[in-house]
């Protein structure tokens, strides 16, 4: 399971946004806040509203912020957003290409390894950092 640039600004915007219910906050200061291209946190901001995660208000004072219940998303749902559903191939080399042995090396670890992170990340929401004290470390200022 393969997480993309994408999904990681994804995820760790929507948990700022959680920390910060009832604020706007703006494109350039998520990208700040993890160092990421505003032009790519941007694009991932439109996928977000698009999928209804995120709200956005525009012009002079305007920013984003959660459209959901933080208690009711997990990163997983997250992650389906942006990257779609799961690979669960279990070949190192990818589709279409073959191993030169009957039995892959790595698939039982890999198939594991993939359930365990699905797993994870299925049982993980946006509340738990939240409820959890789990910040992200990003200032206020």
């Amino acid at each position: 399971m393969k997480i993309s640039e994408a999904a990681s600004i994804a995820m760790h915007a929507l948990i700022l946004l959680a920390e910060r219910q009832g604020e706007l906050l703006s494109n350039s200061k998520i990208a700040e806040a993890f160092n990421v291209s505003a032009n790519h946190s941007s694009k991932v901001l439109q996928r977000l509203i698009k999928t209804g995660f995120v709200k956005a208000v525009r012009g002079p004072g305007g920013g984003y912020s959660l459209a959901v219940d933080p208690e009711k998303v997990s990163l997983l749902d997250i992650y389906r957003a942006v990257d779609g559903e799961p690979d669960t191939s279990a070949c190192l080399f990818g589709e279409g290409k073959h191993c030169s042995v009957e039995t892959c090396l790595f698939s039982r670890l890999i198939c594991d390894t993939e359930k365990l992170l699905q797993k994870h990340l299925g049982s993980v929401t946006l509340a738990d950092y939240i409820n959890e004290d789990i910040s992200l470390g990003v200032s206020r200022n």
